[in-house]
């Protein structure tokens, strides 16, 4: 085989986990299908949310069992309860398996909940027609924003047969993923048999069910739902791998690496702890949350636990022995955080008292920076704290709505106001401009790991009138990017009238390092060839780098990338600087390049605007077939052809199409 050319093959067969984690993953799920049998698994999950007490628990039992009577004394679920539920399919006769993840719905639980919302499932909104308490935006929202657009039903429960009208024309316009409303009374079921078939028609429709697997795949998933344990050493699961036809460590990993992106099992590859473990029952991991977060002492102590405490909250067998386990599990889940002067100390911000501490602020000189949510996540403030947390100052100044940050000589303070949808962040001190970034930079982090996050980032004007107040006019931060790229470097203040440059607006957020300032309007030295690319691309990128190794170590060339960022510097001042010197820009395009948002807005906006306005010369390489037309990048120019991305070249033949692309590189570097 000399030439393989995929670039419009759509690989509508192969599932989105496989896809998203490259060509590698793809190649080897086809060669297991190739050397194999294959198998379909009918399997997928069910997940019932809603406000407490609206009947989501019994809505789940009935669903497993429509003779379940109901008890006048239901116990609301605390935390989580999985069941499941099997039946036919008509059209072939094999048996589905549905696991039903009941929600519990106080409001404790509602910022953790987005840890077990999974894409590729079945969504209920259960609503209690009688307390008309349900926030169907709210819960429209958070499901849209969390599980990948799946489908969603909701069932109003009218008990003592009250109606509650809702506005449905409206919701499904603003909610693609929003199916049908349902009614029943789950006191005397009725409309519980079209609940049923509603759901059996949405669930054996979810795109995963049925795809063909490798037979070893279905074969191992069998063997570990019935596997009685709720969790195996990771050695015991590559056994029951090898007993089941697989051969290659690799494999194993994969399929294990697919369950919990299903959310069927828990195998997280990427911790050294965890990692020696697959968790084959979920609830098991999730109850050991909760038992701490509902423990009577843990919220008397306002989210305070200690090592020792784990041993009464986990005292059973299933948990003793994997007490240090959890413990992590709750830690990469950002549910709570060791206090650095307290070793086997630890914090629970969501159980942190609402109460804001007393605190002296220096009004003077601050950086105000706001985010205006369209929908904000609950959780958010919670996990910056989590992440924030060794610089919390004295480690009291936090509550749970806001922290005081203490770092280079500055403090910074971060209080969400949720009824508002925004975070507002304000910074005093000498070196306040790299807290500021410090700051951004995690909230950034976590904003990216919602898909569909909407969200403005507003920054303060510096207008007379407004440079010293606490409430200044606010400039959206997209607006003042899109003033620079159309080299528009004049906007009005909307309070004073005042007009201010856009330059320092933008600089006064995002600040260049002391070392590097140069006045705005002096000329800058461009002596850089720039390498911009998705980390998701690093083995190119790496590749790319090995083939300018002769030219750099020539000194024809003065190469800058991220891994030219020290340990403990400030990466995006460093970037800043670096864009600020570049003469050509190389961009590594990809659809994972195209789909960052740091790359979108803080690398390209500049770069863009220097090759307009002073010539810097941009030069793209195409690693995959990707939507670059659909951008800025479209008219500048390739270093190799665009029908022909590096991805369809056979390895032999790709070194050559690197030495073509250095040759380019390093005649735009040579040109005066």
């Amino acid at each position: 085989l000399q030439t393989l050319d995929l670039g419009s093959n759509q690989l509508s067969s192969l599932p989105p986990e496989i896809r998203e984690n490259g060509v590698r993953a793809i190649l080897n799920f086809y060669r297991q299908q190739l050397e194999q049998e294959t198998d379909r698994l009918y399997e997928a999950k069910l997940i019932i949310v809603g406000e407490g007490g609206a009947g989501k628990t019994t809505l789940a039992k009935k669903i497993q069992d429509n003779q379940y009577t109901l008890q006048q004394d239901e116990n609301t679920t605390e935390g989580i309860d999985v069941i499941q539920w099997k039946f036919l399919l008509d059209n072939n006769n094999r048996e589905f398996q549905v696991n039903i993840w009941d929600f519990g719905g106080q409001e404790i639980y509602h910022a953790t909940h987005q840890f077990f919302l999974t894409k590729r499932s079945l969504y209920v909104l259960v609503a209690d027609t009688r307390k008309e308490d349900t926030d169907f935006y709210y819960w429209l929202n958070v499901v849209e924003l969390l599980s990948g657009n799946s489908p969603l039903l909701i069932v109003k429960n009218e008990k003592q047969e009250r109606k509650r009208e809702i506005n449905e024309r409206e919701l499904r316009r603003e909610f693609t993923n929003f199916k049908e409303t349902l009614t029943t009374n789950l006191a005397t079921d009725r409309g519980l048999p079209e609940i049923l078939n509603k759901i059996k028609h949405y669930i054996a429709n979810l795109p995963h069910v049925g795809i063909e697997l490798p037979k070893t795949w279905v074969n191992v998933r069998e063997a570990l739902e019935c596997n009685p344990h709720e969790y195996i050493s990771l050695q015991e699961y590559l056994n029951i791998c090898q007993k089941h036809g697989f051969t290659k460590q690799e494999d194993k990993l994969q399929l294990s690496g697919y369950l919990h992106d299903l959310g069927v099992c828990l195998h997280f590859q990427d911790d050294d702890l965890l990692r020696k473990t697959v968790i084959l029952k979920p609830i098991w991991g999730t109850d050991a949350v909760y038992k701490v977060l509902d423990n009577p002492q843990v919220i008397k102590k306002l989210g305070q636990f200690e090592r020792n405490d784990l041993e009464n909250i986990w005292h059973e067998d299933k948990y003793a022995d994997m007490r240090p386990e959890l413990l992590r599990l709750m830690m990469k889940f950002k549910l709570c955080y060791e206090i650095p002067s307290s070793p086997g100390t630890y914090i629970a911000p969501q159980l942190l008292s609402v109460n804001q501490p007393d605190f002296n602020w220096d009004e003077s000189n601050n950086l105000i920076l706001r985010y205006k949510y369209d929908f904000m996540p609950k959780g958010i403030l919670t996990r910056f704290i989590v992440e924030m947390h060794s610089d919390i100052e004295q480690q009291t100044l936090v509550w749970k709505t806001g922290v005081v940050l203490s770092k280079y000589q500055s403090h910074a303070e971060v209080i969400e106001h949720y009824n508002q949808r925004e975070i507002k962040v304000r910074v005093a001190g000498n070196r306040k401009k790299e807290l500021l970034v410090v700051i951004t930079n995690e909230l950034d982090k976590i904003h990216n790991s919602y898909e569909r996050l909407k969200y403005q980032t507003l920054v303060p004007c510096n207008c007379e009138s407004c440079k010293n107040s606490q409430t200044p006019y606010f400039h959206s931060q997209d607006v003042l990017y899109k003033f620079r790229e159309n080299n528009r470097y004049q906007i009005q203040c909307q309070d004073s009238g005042d007009m201010v440059d856009v330059r320092r607006l933008i600089d006064d957020i995002l600040p260049t390092p002391p070392s590097l300032e140069i006045p705005m309007f002096e000329p800058i030295t461009r002596n850089l060839v720039f390498i911009s690319y998705s980390h998701k691309d690093k083995k190119w990128f790496d590749d790319l780098k090995i083939h300018l190794e002769p030219l750099i170590r020539e000194q024809n060339l003065n190469l800058w990338d991220d891994t030219k960022i020290k340990p403990g510097a400030v990466w995006r001042d460093e970037i800043k600087a670096a864009l600020a010197a570049a003469k050509v820009a190389v961009l590594l395009v990809s659809p994972n390049f195209l789909a960052s948002s740091f790359i979108s807005k803080n690398e390209l906006p500049p770069l863009l605007e220097a090759a307009k306005a002073e010539g810097v010369k941009i030069l793209w390489i195409p690693l995959r077939a990707s939507n670059y037309k659909a951008t800025a990048i479209e008219q500048y120019q390739a270093t190799y052809a665009t029908d022909r991305p590096l991805n369809t070249i056979v390895a032999g033949r790709r070194d050559k199409a690197w030495v073509d692309i250095c040759e380019k590189i390093n005649e735009a570097a040579l040109l005066r």
